[in-house]
């Protein structure tokens, strides 16, 4: 396959300010899919790394270059479900995220995106009542509603408390802040999704403004940041242009979505759909001068998918993508019409 020419990197001023940039996930990270997000003019890629393998990442980076993409941010990384549960063999993981996060810098990729919930299931911490829920049209989207739900039900992991997850997250991060301030990777908390505590008598502590704080205050640390995404923070009933505001240097990463309801009864909307003013929102982001990558996250399922991508399906995100690009240009400029640095 031909090798597409990557576009000389550089970085484009606007009053000012550097653009806030596009990091686009491709599900699958297919040839084809990465080759269209290059298309449709997405410059960087979201790679969502499930590997403790360092290999696995190069190989991502070089994938995304042939494609006419640059690999940007990793987000999950390697298993973590021993570390937030607090159990033994947690070490192990953390010398994974550790390599994960010190191959990162060797590679010029500076930003994981991360998260602290507990594995409620085999392959679930965001956890969803229903994926068929109508939306715009009759797209299918994700939905929760706790009324009904089984969520008193107990796992193998019994019963855990705020404080042992507490621990446990200090426990974590005592040993990657100096890892990560060495490679210069920024660390992106994603909140708890949704931001509920106890779920299946499990605790979730990243389920609040006041508890951002205090993860900040225990590790001030400029690596130390959040992801914020506009979905779960609206879940939490936020009001997202002061939250923003309020954690201005914090964020590191943006995911871009939205939701319809409170949190215990909401689902997932297309981004032009829901309530949230989100021309409002950038200009909000372009005041406080963030710079960094925003990705489309969840997405409703379109007419012409054939199969359900449960919130990530292409087709959706390329019209989210288009969306996102408009909303960008008039408030940050277009690259092409600024003032390189």
């Amino acid at each position: 396959m031909e090798k597409l020419r990557l576009p000389r990197h550089h970085e484009y001023v606007i009053l000012g300010s550097t653009l806030m940039k596009i990091a686009a996930v491709a599900k699958p990270p297919s040839d084809t899919n990465l080759r269209t997000l290059a298309q449709i003019g997405v410059e960087h890629q979201c790679f969502y790394g499930l590997s403790s393998d360092p290999d696995e990442y190069t190989a991502a980076k070089e994938k995304a270059e042939r494609n006419g993409l640059r690999l940007s941010v990793v987000e999950h990384g390697p298993a973590m479900d021993l570390i937030v549960m607090g159990k033994e063999g947690r070490d192990a993981q953390i010398e994974d995220y550790k390599r994960l996060i010190v191959h990162m810098g060797k590679l010029g990729i500076k930003t994981l995106c991360y998260n602290f919930m507990p594995q409620i299931t085999k392959d679930a911490m965001v956890v969803r009542t229903s994926f068929k829920f109508p939306e715009r049209g009759g797209a299918l989207t994700s939905a929760f509603r706790f009324e009904g739900s089984d969520n008193d039900r107990m796992t193998a992991a019994g019963v855990t408390t705020d404080g042992q997850m507490w621990d446990n997250l200090d426990y974590f991060l005592k040993r990657i802040i100096p890892v990560a301030e060495a490679a210069e990777v920024n660390l992106a908390m994603h909140p708890d999704d949704p931001p509920l505590s106890p779920m299946w008598n499990l605790a979730r502590i990243m389920r609040s403004v006041e508890n951002y704080d205090r993860l900040f205050a225990m590790y001030p640390s400029p690596v130390n940041g959040l992801t914020f995404c506009q979905g779960c923070f609206a879940e939490m009933g936020a009001d997202l242009d002061s939250t923003i505001r309020h954690f201005a240097k914090r964020i590191h990463f943006v995911h871009f979505r939205d939701v319809v309801g409170s949190l215990h009864d909401f689902h997932e909307t297309f981004p032009d759909n829901g309530p949230n003013n989100m021309v409002a929102l950038f200009k909000t982001y372009k005041e406080i001068d963030y710079n960094g990558f925003i990705r489309v996250d969840h997405v409703p399922q379109l007419a012409c998918e054939t199969t359900a991508g449960e919130g990530y399906g292409f087709p959706g995100h390329i019209f989210a993508i288009g969306y996102l690009k408009g909303l960008l240009e008039p408030i940050y400029g277009r690259p092409g019409q600024a003032t390189q640095s």
